[in-house]
């Protein structure tokens, strides 16, 4: 069986991943004619990273993201909601 995946962003190839350690063929579709660097981020949220932590990503992603920081709202005056 060879699956056609639509689309070569993180949903796409991860899925391509996960196929490919389960034995299955797939074929990934993507109509961008080359993969470059966007200048973009992405958060990636704890299931999100433990998803492709169990496909060996955990620490490739680690070393190029940036770790969670502190972070929340502040009002117009400054005070923290």
């Amino acid at each position: 069986m060879d699956v056609a995946i639509v689309g070569g962003g993180i949903v796409g190839l991860s899925l391509a991943l996960n196929l490919h350690k389960r034995g299955l063929k797939s074929t990934v579709y993507e109509a961008a004619p080359e993969v470059k660097e966007l200048g973009v981020g992405i958060t990636l949220l704890p299931h999100a990273m433990r998803e492709l932590a169990a496909l060996g990503l955990r620490e490739p992603l680690e070393q190029l993201g940036i770790g969670r920081r502190p972070g929340g709202c502040e009002s117009r005056p400054g005070d923290r909601m």
